[in-house]
Protein backbone atom coordinates (compact mmCIF):
# COMPACT_ATOMS: atom_id res chain seq x y z
CA UNK A 1 0.00 0.00 0.00
CA UNK A 2 1.32 3.56 -1.15
CA UNK A 3 1.18 5.98 2.09
CA UNK A 4 1.53 8.64 0.10
CA UNK A 5 -1.31 8.23 -2.97
CA UNK A 6 -4.70 9.50 -3.41
CA UNK A 7 -7.22 7.11 -3.61
CA UNK A 8 -10.30 7.97 -5.48
CA UNK A 9 -13.40 6.07 -5.83
CA UNK A 10 -16.05 6.42 -8.58
CA UNK A 11 -19.92 5.31 -7.96
CA UNK A 12 -20.96 4.93 -11.41
CA UNK A 13 -24.65 6.58 -12.66
CA UNK A 14 -26.83 6.71 -15.33
CA UNK A 15 -26.47 10.79 -15.00
CA UNK A 16 -24.63 11.69 -12.39
CA UNK A 17 -20.84 10.03 -10.54
CA UNK A 18 -20.00 10.14 -7.51
CA UNK A 19 -16.30 10.96 -6.44
CA UNK A 20 -14.21 10.60 -3.17
CA UNK A 21 -10.45 10.75 -2.50
CA UNK A 22 -8.76 9.14 0.46
CA UNK A 23 -5.53 9.66 1.62
CA UNK A 24 -2.55 7.19 2.17
CA UNK A 25 -4.26 7.12 5.80
CA UNK A 26 -7.92 6.72 4.84
CA UNK A 27 -9.16 10.06 5.54
CA UNK A 28 -10.73 11.38 3.28
CA UNK A 29 -9.93 14.83 1.84
CA UNK A 30 -12.00 15.68 -1.46
CA UNK A 31 -14.93 14.68 -2.55
CA UNK A 32 -18.07 15.48 -5.25
CA UNK A 33 -21.39 14.28 -4.72
CA UNK A 34 -22.67 14.69 -8.13
CA UNK A 35 -20.97 15.17 -11.23
CA UNK A 36 -23.02 15.46 -14.69
CA UNK A 37 -21.90 12.11 -16.42
CA UNK A 38 -20.62 14.64 -19.15
CA UNK A 39 -17.31 15.02 -20.72
CA UNK A 40 -16.58 18.13 -19.88
CA UNK A 41 -18.27 17.73 -15.91
CA UNK A 42 -15.98 15.20 -15.56
CA UNK A 43 -12.55 16.58 -16.75
CA UNK A 44 -13.21 19.54 -14.76
CA UNK A 45 -13.46 16.86 -11.70
CA UNK A 46 -10.57 14.93 -12.99
CA UNK A 47 -8.16 18.39 -12.86
CA UNK A 48 -9.89 19.30 -9.19
CA UNK A 49 -8.46 15.52 -8.13
CA UNK A 50 -5.41 16.66 -9.88
CA UNK A 51 -5.00 20.41 -7.79
CA UNK A 52 -5.89 17.97 -5.05
CA UNK A 53 -3.36 15.52 -5.66
CA UNK A 54 -0.42 18.05 -5.95
CA UNK A 55 1.89 15.89 -7.72
CA UNK A 56 0.92 12.69 -5.38
CA UNK A 57 0.23 9.05 -7.48
CA UNK A 58 -3.40 9.03 -7.66
CA UNK A 59 -5.54 5.36 -8.34
CA UNK A 60 -8.87 5.47 -9.63
CA UNK A 61 -11.38 2.70 -8.92
CA UNK A 62 -14.86 1.95 -9.65
CA UNK A 63 -17.36 -0.99 -9.95
CA UNK A 64 -18.28 -0.76 -13.42
CA UNK A 65 -15.66 -0.26 -16.32
CA UNK A 66 -18.29 -0.17 -19.38
CA UNK A 67 -21.89 0.99 -20.06
CA UNK A 68 -22.35 4.04 -17.85
CA UNK A 69 -18.66 4.42 -17.15
CA UNK A 70 -17.54 4.49 -21.00
CA UNK A 71 -16.74 8.12 -21.51
CA UNK A 72 -15.07 8.31 -18.09
CA UNK A 73 -12.87 5.26 -18.85
CA UNK A 74 -11.60 7.21 -22.12
CA UNK A 75 -10.96 10.40 -20.31
CA UNK A 76 -8.88 8.20 -18.01
CA UNK A 77 -7.50 6.75 -20.35
CA UNK A 78 -6.60 9.65 -22.13
CA UNK A 79 -4.52 11.00 -19.10
CA UNK A 80 -2.51 7.50 -18.47
CA UNK A 81 -4.71 7.71 -14.91
CA UNK A 82 -4.43 4.00 -13.37
CA UNK A 83 -8.22 2.63 -12.99
CA UNK A 84 -8.98 -0.27 -11.06
CA UNK A 85 -11.72 -2.88 -11.21
CA UNK A 86 -13.44 -3.55 -8.18
CA UNK A 87 -16.34 -6.50 -8.35
CA UNK A 88 -19.26 -5.01 -6.98
CA UNK A 89 -20.30 -8.40 -4.72
CA UNK A 90 -16.87 -8.25 -2.53
CA UNK A 91 -17.62 -3.95 -2.34
CA UNK A 92 -20.59 -4.98 -1.19
CA UNK A 93 -19.66 -7.57 1.30
CA UNK A 94 -16.54 -4.77 2.39
CA UNK A 95 -19.30 -2.53 3.47
CA UNK A 96 -21.07 -4.62 5.46
CA UNK A 97 -17.68 -5.44 7.24
CA UNK A 98 -17.01 -2.05 8.06
CA UNK A 99 -20.78 -1.93 9.99
CA UNK A 100 -22.22 0.94 8.24
CA UNK A 101 -25.77 1.07 8.21
CA UNK A 102 -26.33 3.65 5.70
CA UNK A 103 -25.91 3.77 1.76
CA UNK A 104 -25.84 6.38 -0.35
CA UNK A 105 -24.06 7.66 -3.78
CA UNK A 106 -21.43 9.53 -1.70
CA UNK A 107 -20.63 7.12 0.80
CA UNK A 108 -20.73 4.00 -2.24
CA UNK A 109 -17.48 6.25 -3.73
CA UNK A 110 -15.96 6.49 0.31
CA UNK A 111 -16.73 2.96 0.47
CA UNK A 112 -14.83 2.06 -3.57
CA UNK A 113 -11.98 4.10 -2.49
CA UNK A 114 -11.34 2.37 0.72
CA UNK A 115 -11.40 -0.93 -0.77
CA UNK A 116 -8.92 0.11 -3.56
CA UNK A 117 -6.84 1.25 -0.85
CA UNK A 118 -6.47 -1.80 1.26
CA UNK A 119 -6.93 -4.38 -1.71
CA UNK A 120 -4.67 -2.64 -4.59
CA UNK A 121 -2.36 -5.60 -5.52
CA UNK A 122 -5.60 -7.93 -5.59
CA UNK A 123 -7.20 -5.64 -8.04
CA UNK A 124 -7.00 -6.03 -12.04
CA UNK A 125 -6.69 -2.61 -13.79
CA UNK A 126 -8.96 -1.34 -16.20
CA UNK A 127 -7.48 -0.94 -20.15
CA UNK A 128 -8.94 1.70 -22.39
CA UNK A 129 -8.96 -1.41 -24.86
CA UNK A 130 -7.95 -1.05 -28.69
CA UNK A 131 -10.35 0.85 -31.28
CA UNK A 132 -10.89 -1.97 -33.33
CA UNK A 133 -12.35 -4.32 -31.15
CA UNK A 134 -14.57 -1.73 -29.42
CA UNK A 135 -15.86 -1.27 -33.06
CA UNK A 136 -16.46 -4.72 -33.09
CA UNK A 137 -18.52 -5.07 -29.95
CA UNK A 138 -20.23 -2.56 -31.04
CA UNK A 139 -21.54 -3.48 -33.88
CA UNK A 140 -22.11 -6.88 -32.73
CA UNK A 141 -24.09 -5.94 -30.44
CA UNK A 142 -26.19 -3.94 -32.03
CA UNK A 143 -26.58 -6.65 -35.03
CA UNK A 144 -27.75 -8.69 -32.11
CA UNK A 145 -30.55 -6.49 -31.48
CA UNK A 146 -31.61 -6.51 -34.69
CA UNK A 147 -31.69 -9.98 -34.96
CA UNK A 148 -33.60 -10.07 -31.78
CA UNK A 149 -36.24 -7.16 -32.78
CA UNK A 150 -36.21 -9.23 -36.20
CA UNK A 151 -37.82 -12.82 -34.42
CA UNK A 152 -40.20 -10.42 -32.59
CA UNK A 153 -41.96 -8.90 -35.56
CA UNK A 154 -41.68 -12.22 -37.66
CA UNK A 155 -43.54 -13.90 -34.63
CA UNK A 156 -46.07 -11.17 -34.99
CA UNK A 157 -46.75 -11.22 -38.47
CA UNK A 158 -46.95 -15.11 -37.76
CA UNK A 159 -49.63 -14.57 -35.05
CA UNK A 160 -51.56 -12.04 -36.94
CA UNK A 161 -51.73 -13.84 -40.12
CA UNK A 162 -52.96 -16.87 -37.89
CA UNK A 163 -55.88 -14.47 -37.09
CA UNK A 164 -56.41 -13.16 -40.59
CA UNK A 165 -56.30 -16.24 -42.27
CA UNK A 166 -54.60 -19.61 -41.23
CA UNK A 167 -54.49 -20.74 -44.31
CA UNK A 168 -51.23 -18.09 -44.71
CA UNK A 169 -49.30 -20.77 -42.92
CA UNK A 170 -50.79 -23.70 -43.82
CA UNK A 171 -50.56 -23.52 -47.88
CA UNK A 172 -46.83 -24.21 -47.33
CA UNK A 173 -45.58 -21.97 -50.28
CA UNK A 174 -43.48 -20.17 -47.59
CA UNK A 175 -41.64 -21.62 -45.57
CA UNK A 176 -39.92 -18.51 -44.57
CA UNK A 177 -41.34 -15.07 -43.85
CA UNK A 178 -38.77 -13.07 -44.10
CA UNK A 179 -37.83 -13.81 -47.98
CA UNK A 180 -38.71 -11.55 -50.61
CA UNK A 181 -41.09 -13.79 -52.21
CA UNK A 182 -43.08 -13.66 -48.61
CA UNK A 183 -42.79 -9.72 -47.86
CA UNK A 184 -44.06 -8.42 -51.28
CA UNK A 185 -46.54 -11.13 -51.70
CA UNK A 186 -48.27 -9.19 -48.33
CA UNK A 187 -47.76 -5.98 -49.81
CA UNK A 188 -48.90 -6.66 -52.52
CA UNK A 189 -51.44 -8.71 -51.89
CA UNK A 190 -52.41 -8.37 -48.34
CA UNK A 191 -56.26 -7.87 -48.66
CA UNK A 192 -57.65 -11.65 -49.44
CA UNK A 193 -60.17 -9.93 -51.63
CA UNK A 194 -57.33 -8.70 -54.05
CA UNK A 195 -55.72 -11.56 -53.91
CA UNK A 196 -58.63 -13.67 -54.81
CA UNK A 197 -59.66 -11.56 -57.87
CA UNK A 198 -55.99 -11.05 -59.48
CA UNK A 199 -55.11 -13.33 -62.60
CA UNK A 200 -53.08 -16.04 -62.57
CA UNK A 201 -50.72 -15.27 -64.69
CA UNK A 202 -50.16 -11.94 -62.96
CA UNK A 203 -49.32 -13.88 -59.77
CA UNK A 204 -47.13 -16.14 -61.12
CA UNK A 205 -45.17 -13.60 -62.77
CA UNK A 206 -44.60 -11.50 -59.42
CA UNK A 207 -44.39 -15.03 -57.65
CA UNK A 208 -41.45 -15.94 -60.27
CA UNK A 209 -39.53 -12.23 -60.12
CA UNK A 210 -39.26 -12.38 -56.96
CA UNK A 211 -37.81 -15.95 -56.69
CA UNK A 212 -36.21 -15.42 -59.30
CA UNK A 213 -37.88 -18.18 -61.25
CA UNK A 214 -38.09 -20.39 -58.28
CA UNK A 215 -41.94 -19.87 -57.77
CA UNK A 216 -44.15 -19.92 -60.75
CA UNK A 217 -47.93 -20.98 -61.81
CA UNK A 218 -48.01 -23.89 -59.89
CA UNK A 219 -47.18 -22.17 -56.89
CA UNK A 220 -49.41 -19.63 -57.25
CA UNK A 221 -52.32 -21.63 -58.09
CA UNK A 222 -52.10 -23.27 -54.65
CA UNK A 223 -51.72 -19.98 -52.87
CA UNK A 224 -55.32 -18.65 -54.62
CA UNK A 225 -57.09 -22.25 -54.47
CA UNK A 226 -55.60 -22.38 -50.18
CA UNK A 227 -57.24 -18.82 -50.24
CA UNK A 228 -60.18 -18.51 -52.59
CA UNK A 229 -63.00 -19.48 -49.68
CA UNK A 230 -62.13 -16.93 -46.92
CA UNK A 231 -64.79 -14.35 -46.49
CA UNK A 232 -64.04 -11.38 -43.97
CA UNK A 233 -66.01 -8.15 -43.76
CA UNK A 234 -64.51 -5.13 -45.36
CA UNK A 235 -63.60 -3.17 -42.20
CA UNK A 236 -61.82 -6.38 -40.22
CA UNK A 237 -60.05 -7.04 -43.56
CA UNK A 238 -58.74 -3.44 -43.88
CA UNK A 239 -57.70 -3.20 -40.26
CA UNK A 240 -55.56 -6.89 -40.49
CA UNK A 241 -54.59 -5.54 -44.21
CA UNK A 242 -52.77 -2.39 -42.56
CA UNK A 243 -51.29 -3.97 -39.64
CA UNK A 244 -49.74 -6.49 -42.37
CA UNK A 245 -48.81 -3.48 -44.23
CA UNK A 246 -47.02 -2.36 -40.78
CA UNK A 247 -45.10 -5.36 -39.66
CA UNK A 248 -43.90 -6.29 -43.82
CA UNK A 249 -42.37 -2.37 -43.71
CA UNK A 250 -40.84 -3.04 -39.96
CA UNK A 251 -39.25 -6.15 -41.07
CA UNK A 252 -37.67 -5.02 -44.16
CA UNK A 253 -35.92 -2.27 -42.53
CA UNK A 254 -34.88 -4.81 -39.79
CA UNK A 255 -33.47 -7.17 -42.87
CA UNK A 256 -31.91 -4.23 -44.55
CA UNK A 257 -30.13 -2.63 -41.31
CA UNK A 258 -28.90 -6.40 -40.75
CA UNK A 259 -27.26 -6.82 -44.39
CA UNK A 260 -25.64 -3.27 -43.49
CA UNK A 261 -24.26 -4.59 -39.93
CA UNK A 262 -22.91 -7.74 -41.37
CA UNK A 263 -21.21 -5.66 -44.21
CA UNK A 264 -19.90 -3.81 -41.67
CA UNK A 265 -18.89 -6.17 -39.28
CA UNK A 266 -16.75 -8.27 -42.42
CA UNK A 267 -15.05 -4.92 -43.10
CA UNK A 268 -13.87 -4.09 -39.56
CA UNK A 269 -12.91 -7.50 -38.69
CA UNK A 270 -10.26 -7.80 -41.47
CA UNK A 271 -7.83 -5.67 -39.51
CA UNK A 272 -8.34 -8.42 -36.73
CA UNK A 273 -5.99 -11.12 -37.47
CA UNK A 274 -7.98 -13.62 -34.36
CA UNK A 275 -11.12 -12.54 -36.56
CA UNK A 276 -9.66 -13.42 -39.98
CA UNK A 277 -8.12 -16.77 -38.84
CA UNK A 278 -11.43 -17.90 -36.89
CA UNK A 279 -13.35 -17.65 -40.14
CA UNK A 280 -11.02 -18.81 -42.62
CA UNK A 281 -8.95 -21.31 -40.37
CA UNK A 282 -12.01 -22.43 -38.12
CA UNK A 283 -15.14 -22.23 -40.16
CA UNK A 284 -16.52 -19.95 -37.45
CA UNK A 285 -19.61 -17.53 -38.90
CA UNK A 286 -19.35 -14.38 -39.13
CA UNK A 287 -21.40 -13.51 -36.30
CA UNK A 288 -19.90 -15.59 -33.85
CA UNK A 289 -16.62 -14.56 -34.70
CA UNK A 290 -17.16 -10.90 -34.45
CA UNK A 291 -18.62 -11.97 -30.76
CA UNK A 292 -15.81 -14.03 -29.42
CA UNK A 293 -13.20 -11.67 -30.76
CA UNK A 294 -14.97 -8.36 -29.73
CA UNK A 295 -16.19 -10.08 -25.88
CA UNK A 296 -12.59 -11.83 -25.54
CA UNK A 297 -10.84 -8.49 -25.47
CA UNK A 298 -7.15 -8.20 -24.86
CA UNK A 299 -5.74 -11.54 -23.71
CA UNK A 300 -3.40 -9.53 -21.71
CA UNK A 301 -6.41 -9.55 -19.18
CA UNK A 302 -6.14 -13.42 -18.87
CA UNK A 303 -2.55 -14.62 -17.78
CA UNK A 304 -3.62 -18.17 -17.76
CA UNK A 305 -6.09 -20.18 -19.93
CA UNK A 306 -8.71 -21.43 -16.71
CA UNK A 307 -8.69 -17.42 -16.28
CA UNK A 308 -10.12 -17.09 -19.31
CA UNK A 309 -12.34 -20.26 -19.04
CA UNK A 310 -13.56 -19.02 -16.03
CA UNK A 311 -14.32 -15.38 -17.70
CA UNK A 312 -16.27 -17.62 -20.82
CA UNK A 313 -18.36 -19.31 -17.88
CA UNK A 314 -17.21 -22.34 -18.80
CA UNK A 315 -15.33 -23.39 -15.21
CA UNK A 316 -18.04 -25.23 -13.00
CA UNK A 317 -17.88 -24.48 -9.35
CA UNK A 318 -18.54 -27.01 -6.29
CA UNK A 319 -21.39 -25.84 -4.28
CA UNK A 320 -19.82 -26.58 -0.63
CA UNK A 321 -20.66 -25.45 3.12
CA UNK A 322 -18.94 -27.54 6.01
CA UNK A 323 -18.60 -30.76 5.33
CA UNK A 324 -21.51 -31.09 2.77
CA UNK A 325 -20.97 -30.75 -1.10
CA UNK A 326 -23.46 -30.11 -3.32
CA UNK A 327 -23.72 -29.86 -7.20
CA UNK A 328 -21.44 -27.74 -9.69
CA UNK A 329 -22.48 -24.18 -10.91
CA UNK A 330 -21.24 -22.18 -13.30
CA UNK A 331 -19.27 -18.47 -11.78
CA UNK A 332 -21.91 -15.37 -11.95
CA UNK A 333 -19.21 -13.41 -12.80
CA UNK A 334 -19.07 -14.64 -16.46
CA UNK A 335 -19.64 -12.75 -19.45
CA UNK A 336 -23.11 -14.38 -21.24
CA UNK A 337 -22.59 -13.51 -24.79
CA UNK A 338 -19.30 -14.72 -24.76
CA UNK A 339 -20.37 -18.18 -23.43
CA UNK A 340 -23.71 -18.31 -25.54
CA UNK A 341 -21.40 -17.85 -28.86
CA UNK A 342 -18.59 -20.76 -27.86
CA UNK A 343 -21.97 -22.82 -26.92
CA UNK A 344 -23.39 -22.22 -29.91
CA UNK A 345 -20.08 -22.90 -31.77
CA UNK A 346 -19.44 -26.15 -29.63
CA UNK A 347 -23.61 -27.62 -30.60
CA UNK A 348 -22.36 -26.88 -34.28
CA UNK A 349 -19.04 -28.31 -34.06
CA UNK A 350 -20.58 -31.65 -32.78
CA UNK A 351 -22.78 -31.82 -36.32
CA UNK A 352 -19.91 -30.85 -38.66
CA UNK A 353 -16.61 -31.09 -37.26
CA UNK A 354 -15.55 -34.94 -37.23
CA UNK A 355 -12.69 -34.29 -34.35
CA UNK A 356 -14.69 -32.24 -32.18
CA UNK A 357 -17.78 -35.43 -32.54
CA UNK A 358 -14.94 -38.16 -32.04
CA UNK A 359 -14.38 -35.96 -28.80
CA UNK A 360 -17.67 -35.80 -27.57
CA UNK A 361 -18.93 -39.55 -28.13
CA UNK A 362 -15.44 -40.28 -26.11
CA UNK A 363 -17.11 -38.17 -23.19
CA UNK A 364 -19.99 -39.99 -23.52
CA UNK A 365 -19.40 -43.43 -24.18
CA UNK A 366 -20.90 -45.43 -20.91
CA UNK A 367 -23.00 -42.59 -19.29
CA UNK A 368 -26.84 -43.08 -19.12
CA UNK A 369 -27.31 -40.27 -16.47
CA UNK A 370 -29.98 -37.57 -17.94
CA UNK A 371 -26.98 -34.36 -18.02
CA UNK A 372 -24.92 -37.13 -19.88
CA UNK A 373 -25.20 -35.26 -23.41
CA UNK A 374 -24.94 -31.56 -21.37
CA UNK A 375 -22.08 -32.59 -19.60
CA UNK A 376 -20.23 -33.66 -22.49
CA UNK A 377 -20.71 -30.55 -24.24
CA UNK A 378 -19.56 -28.65 -21.81
CA UNK A 379 -16.46 -30.63 -21.62
CA UNK A 380 -16.07 -30.22 -25.69
CA UNK A 381 -16.97 -26.40 -25.03
CA UNK A 382 -14.13 -26.14 -22.09
CA UNK A 383 -11.38 -28.66 -25.13
CA UNK A 384 -12.28 -25.98 -27.20
CA UNK A 385 -11.82 -23.46 -25.10
CA UNK A 386 -8.03 -24.33 -24.95
CA UNK A 387 -7.45 -23.95 -28.49
CA UNK A 388 -9.52 -20.25 -28.64
CA UNK A 389 -6.99 -18.98 -25.98
CA UNK A 390 -3.90 -20.43 -27.41
CA UNK A 391 -5.11 -18.83 -30.82
CA UNK A 392 -6.19 -15.54 -29.39
CA UNK A 393 -3.50 -14.86 -27.33
CA UNK A 394 -0.83 -15.25 -30.72
CA UNK A 395 -3.46 -12.93 -32.26
CA UNK A 396 -3.90 -10.16 -29.46
CA UNK A 397 -3.75 -6.82 -30.99
CA UNK A 398 -0.68 -4.34 -28.68
CA UNK A 399 -2.35 -3.01 -25.58
CA UNK A 400 -2.79 0.81 -26.40
CA UNK A 401 -1.65 1.49 -22.88
CA UNK A 402 0.97 -0.31 -20.95
CA UNK A 403 -0.05 -2.59 -18.25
Amino acid sequence: MESDALWVGIDVGRYFHAFCALDGAGQVVWERKRVANTTSAMRTALEQVARVAAGRPVWFATEEAGGNASALVRLLSEQQACLLLAQPLRVHRFHLALGQPHKSDPYDAQVIAEFARQNQARLPRVRPGVPELQALRVLSRRLEAVSKDLRRNLNRLRGTLAEYAPEWLVCAVFSDWSTEAALGTLERYGRLSKLQRTPLGRLASALSRWTRGRFGKEQAYRLQSTLSEVCLPPSLEEAYAETLASLVRQIRSLLAEKRQLLQLLAARGQSLPAFVTLQQEYSYGLETAAIIVSEAGEMADFPTEAKFATYCGLTPLKRSSGISAGSSRLSRFTNKRLLRAIFQATVAAVRRDPRSQAYYHKKLAGRTDPRAKTTALLALARHRCRRLYKLLSQASPTPSLAA
